[in-house]
C-alpha cells in the first residue's frame, strides 16, 4: 500500500471512529424545572430613527425564535408570550429579556473603514421568575459585533441559555 493511501485511510478511520468534528449538545433535564415562558419587551427606544427601529425589530424577532429553540433543544419545554397578560403561572418560569440599548449597525462604515467601525450593539437585561412571580434571578448583558444585529442576538442568546442551565442545575 503507498504511504499516501495508508495515512488517508488512517484519517478517515479515526474520523469514524471519533464520530466525526461536531460538537454534540448535552441534553440538560433539569429537576422539576421543564416549563418556561420567554417574553420579550418590545425594545422601543427613546430617540430611536425608524431604520434602527426597523433593524432592532427584525433581530428581536430572529432571537425570540431562537432563544425558545435553544432552550427547547436543552431540554427546557419552552414557549413565547407576547406580553405579559398572555403568561400564565401553568406555563411555568417566565424569562423577560428587555432592550436596555441598541446601535444598528453601519454597512458603510463597515465596508470602507473596517477595524469594528459601523459594527452593532445590543444590552439587554434579563429577570427570571418562578410561576408566582418571585424573582429566582436577574442580570445585564450585552455585546457589539461587526456582523450585525443578529449575530449580537446570537451571542447573547448562548450566554442567556448558559446563565439558565448554570441555575438550574448548580
Amino acid at each position: 500500500m503507498k504511504p499516501i493511501t495508508l495515512l488517508v485511510s488512517m484519517f478517515l478511520l479515526l474520523g469514524l471512529i471519533t464520530g466525526g468534528c461536531g460538537e454534540k449538545k448535552a441534553q440538560l433535564n433539569p429537576l422539576g424545572v421543564k416549563d418556561i415562558a420567554v417574553l420579550t419587551m418590545d425594545g422601543n427606544l427613546p430617540k430611536q430613527k425608524a431604520k434602527q427601529a426597523r433593524e432592532l425589530r427584525t433581530a428581536l424577532e430572529w432571537m425570540d425564535r431562537d432563544l425558545v429553540k435553544n432552550l427547547s433543544d436543552s431540554g427546557f419545554a419552552a414557549i413565547l408570550v407576547k406580553d405579559r397578560q398572555a403568561y400564565k403561572p401553568e406555563m411555568g418560569k417566565l424569562m423577560i429579556v428587555d432592550v436596555e440599548r441598541f446601535k444598528a449597525s453601519n454597512r458603510s462604515a463597515r465596508a470602507f473603514v473596517g477595524f469594528g467601525a459601523g459594527s452593532a450593539s445590543l444590552a439587554l437585561s434579563y429577570k427570571l421568575l418562578d410561576e408566582k412571580g418571585i424573582l429566582l434571578s436577574e442580570w445585564r448583558d450585552g455585546v457589539s459585533s461587526s456582523k450585525g444585529a443578529i449575530d449580537c442576538a446570537e451571542i447573547l442568546n448562548r450566554k442567556a441559555l448558559e446563565n439558565v442551565i448554570d441555575l438550574f442545575t448548580n
